[in-house]
């Protein structure tokens, strides 16, 4: 009979120090640089039909971008959330009609959530929604204006990385509580020449960027305190009216659901160079809709919280590392792995344990290692790195370890 049998030949201990979006016009383009929609009625009626709540399939699916139908001026779109392609923009699918009394003007991707902000001017109301992805449907949040101060919000953007929401009005930036959707003024943007800052978006890194009318440019913005940058000379072409913006963060790519009067009076979908500030087109949207509201989903991101990292026989009872993974990204993490590894063998690499199938976005799961082997009596490092199969994200962290004797540990 086998027998699990441990073995300390010297009194040994092991700790971890505190481990972290038509056809061609005759267009006026001095028309007034506007927030609200394009100078165009439209109208039509969208059968009823029939949508499955599938939300789960949305990790296997092939990637889809969100969007807000504001106007089409072809009539075979109404007010309400699309979905389609980027690689093809002339082919829009209606999920829903809208609940909303204006039109979403901002939107972006959060925690496995599409969130919308709906512009508060005309008749509007200064509200956060969020919007079902697969049925369409439109849950409010809360009002970004509680105190009644006329403030009307263009664009929406959040930072996974330090898990605040922003929303921004023409010419201020502002913090928007995710629970409540009320907001907090954060800074102006200090464009001299006038602002109409019309959409805003977060890239993967944590980095701030924005979409202005007056300059038909690309800025860098401060989530601290607001200030702007211009980037490059201009876009190229020539912005106005209703308009959003979002990163593909998978991709590492920034999209403009834009709506030009020049070259040609359209909506259309572009990519932007973030270090020229070029705007590049991708396609004409179906009918040359004005897309608002748009939200790009992007994997799984596995982080391990820092102050969660403890470890050491004498701590825990067991010569185990434990922390904590919360999944910051916008879909569900899957076969969660966690791996460590040290610096000359200090501690000996047990090798990939398969901790967890699926992790939610925002949910969080404690984690214990495998047993460790320490020889020696040194300060070394040891380096735990967790990583996720959906798009193969990972974080990773390095800390101080101090063994003290040796362990062995049989089976």
């Amino acid at each position: 009979m086998k027998k699990k049998i441990v073995v300390i030949i010297i009194c040994s201990l092991l700790t971890v120090t505190t481990l972290p979006m038509a056809v061609a016009q005759n267009v006026d383009e001095n028309e007034a640089s506007s927030s609200g929609l394009a100078t165009i009625t439209a109208s039509n009626k969208l059968a009823e039909s029939e949508f499955k709540d599938d939300i789960e399939g949305l990790n296997q699916k092939g990637k889809s971008f969100y969007g807000y139908c504001a106007l089409d001026p072809s009539s075979k779109l109404i007010q309400g959330p699309v979905s389609f392609n980027p690689t093809n923009p002339e082919n829009i699918t209606q999920i829903a009609l809208t609940s909303s009394t204006e039109f979403i003007s901002g939107g972006t991707w959060a925690l496995g959530k599409w969130y919308g902000c709906e512009y508060g001017l005309g008749e509007g109301q200064p509200l956060i929604w969020t919007i079902h992805p697969v049925i369409g449907e439109m849950t409010k949040v809360g009002s970004y204006d509680p105190e009644s101060t006329n403030l009307s919000f263009n664009g929406l953007a959040y930072d996974h990385n330090t898990g605040v929401m922003y929303g921004c009005n023409n010419t201020d930036l502002y913090e928007v509580n995710m629970n409540t959707g009320a907001s907090s003024w954060v800074g102006n943007f200090g464009i001299a020449e006038g602002c109409v800052m019309i959409a805003i978006a977060f890239d993967g890194s944590g980095k701030l960027y924005g979409i202005e009318l007056i300059t038909d440019s690309l800025y860098s913005i401060n989530p601290a305190d607001g200030a702007a940058s211009q980037i490059g000379s201009g876009l190229g072409i020539n912005l106005n009216y209703a308009q959003d913006m979002a990163f593909d963060i998978d991709a590492g790519t920034l999209y403009l659901a834009a709506y030009t009067i020049a070259p040609v009076k359209e909506g259309a979908l572009y990519t932007c160079n973030t270090v020229t500030g070029v705007a590049t087109k991708v396609g004409t949207f179906q009918g040359a809709a004005e897309i608002t509201c748009l939200a790009i989903t992007y994997g799984g991101i596995p982080k391990i919280i820092p102050t969660s990292i403890e470890g050491g026989i004498l701590k825990t009872g067991q010569s185990k590392i434990q922390c904590t993974i919360k999944n910051i990204g916008g879909l569900t993490c899957t076969n969660v792995t966690i791996k460590i590894t040290s610096s000359r063998g200090l501690v000996l690499a047990p090798g990939k344990k398969q901790i967890i199938y699926s992790l939610a976005p925002d949910a969080t799961i404690n984690v214990t290692s495998p047993v460790i082997v320490g020889i020696g009596l040194l300060r070394r490092t040891i380096t735990i790195t967790a990583t996720e199969d959906s798009c193969g994200n990972k974080d990773s962290i390095t800390k101080n370890a101090l063994v003290l004797g040796i362990l062995w540990w049989c089976q």
